[in-house]
């Protein structure tokens, strides 16, 4: 069997969604298990290299279909890239030297991330009842062992790394808990997005909230709760069933929160109530003055490394989206934050003024709202994630152009038997006056799909 560009395009996005994100969380529990060695170093970069390496070759099958359909949103992210590209050479063109060198590294290395995640979540088949199995079982193996690991141990917080002794070299080859939140983080936004039952989803935002809150990764721990809690309150305008589902979710959680309270007060998840004297927060802040003073003595340009020149290593960023400005200058920054915004508020319209609940609306949404939480309050520009949530807006923008396109032509075919038909042709001027009242535009009209 021969399959095609777009095809093959798609098989690949499903196996390469699944390692990263599920495939990950096991990968590296088995190393750190002693079951498998680390043959593929931490997984995330050697497969995000290969996945590159085949997009690259099937990205001109794509580009037609993906530059037509979005109205200029795919062509936007493109130029981003490669603006980000540019701008990164340029600098290390005229000033050369060990800092220009690791801050060109850096984003060459983000730019390959970026490209496979928004590539990722344009293809991923959201609709395939195979893949969304394999998650199923993937969650129901990871929040299983995790609960194991909390019963057996008392500890709410597993950190895979202490499962190795100190001398193993293997140990750096052993994600540490924000690589676990990160992929438990997108398998719960894919598991509610192609979810269609309240009590499903109820059932799903209780577990993740126990699975983000052992893995320990507060940022994402919070935003998945912040993403719940919006959502259900959405739906429960829409529907009584949901309006009883968000009743039954807080009722749930406060009664874990309550039974447990004595293990949980002491646990690193809860120092947000109170960050002041935490070493992390304060070094975060410090970060984030320094950028702003980078910024403000160069608004428009930024400055492009100087969380290398500043901190002379390559994790000296600003952790939120202020990294993008000294890095990217102004014109970097603000298409870096317009492109998640608009993704998020094209999103968001479907959602609510247009009542779209297609999986590949709710999955857009969902993503873009957490990175754009995430890109304001914890992560720098380097965090990849928010590719993903391009990726899944362009996928949805084209799975309702070619929906909507598919519907025309499906009207079009009815008006003209009825057209042929004696007697059908009021009937036939009826439909389309009603078909174009209710959507309005036909642009506009909710996607089936």
């Amino acid at each position: 069997m021969v399959l095609s560009g777009d095809a093959l395009t798609t098989r690949v996005s499903a196996i390469g969604f699944f390692v990263l994100f599920p495939g990950f969380i096991l990968y590296h529990t088995l190393v750190a298990m002693g079951m498998i060695p680390a043959l593929l170093g931490g997984l995330f970069g050697v497969v995000s290299v290969l996945l590159f390496i085949a997009y690259l070759a099937l990205l001109p099958s794509q580009l037609q279909v993906l530059l037509t359909t979005t109205r200029g949103y795919a062509l936007a992210t493109l130029c981003f890239f490669v603006y980000v590209l540019l701008w990164a050479t340029l600098n290390y063109a005229l000033s050369g030297g060990s800092v220009m060198r690791a801050a060109l590294t850096q984003t060459v290395e983000t730019l390959v991330l970026w490209l496979v995640l928004f590539v990722l979540g344009y293809r991923v088949p959201l609709d395939s009842p195979r893949l969304a199995r394999a998650f199923w079982i993937a969650f129901a193996l990871i929040a299983g062992y995790l609960m194991f690991h909390v019963a057996t141990t008392g500890q709410w917080m597993f950190f895979a790394r202490r499962m190795l002794e100190a001398e193993v070299e293997a140990g750096d080859s052993v994600s540490t808990y924000q690589g676990y939140a990160r992929s438990a983080l997108v398998v719960l936004l894919f598991l509610i997005a192609v979810s269609e039952r309240a009590m499903v989803r109820a059932v799903l935002i209780v577990l993740g909230a126990f699975v983000m809150f052992v893995l320990g990764a507060r940022s994402e721990l919070y935003a998945f709760l912040s993403l719940s809690a919006l959502l259900l309150m959405l739906w429960a305008g829409m529907s009584v069933k949901y309006m009883f589902t968000l009743l039954m979710v807080v009722a749930a959680l406060i009664a874990v929160v309550a039974s447990q309270f004595e293990a949980l007060a002491g646990s690193r998840q809860l120092q947000i109530f109170d960050l002041s004297g935490t070493s992390s927060w304060l070094a975060r802040q410090n970060l984030g003055q320094r950028a702003v003073e980078q910024i403000l003595a160069n608004p428009l340009l930024g400055r492009f490394g100087g969380h290398i020149a500043s901190a002379e290593v390559t994790g000296g960023y600003a952790h939120s989206m202020l990294s993008a400005w000294v890095n990217y200058g102004l014109p970097g920054f603000a298409m870096y934050l317009g492109l998640s915004l608009f993704a998020f508020v094209g999103a968001a319209y479907r959602l609510l003024f247009l009542g779209d609940r297609g999986a590949g609306w709710v999955f857009a949404f969902s993503v873009n709202f957490v990175c754009l939480l995430l890109m304001v309050l914890a992560k720098p520009v380097f965090w990849p994630l928010p590719a993903l949530g391009w990726g899944a807006f362009a996928n949805a923008l084209v799975a309702a152009r070619q929906g909507l396109g598919g519907e025309e032509a499906r009207q079009a075919g009815t008006i003209g038997t009825l057209r042929d038909v004696p007697g059908q042709h009021d009937a036939a001027r009826d439909l389309q006056g009603r078909n174009d009242n209710e959507s309005g535009s036909p642009d506009l009209r909710p996607s089936t799909l």
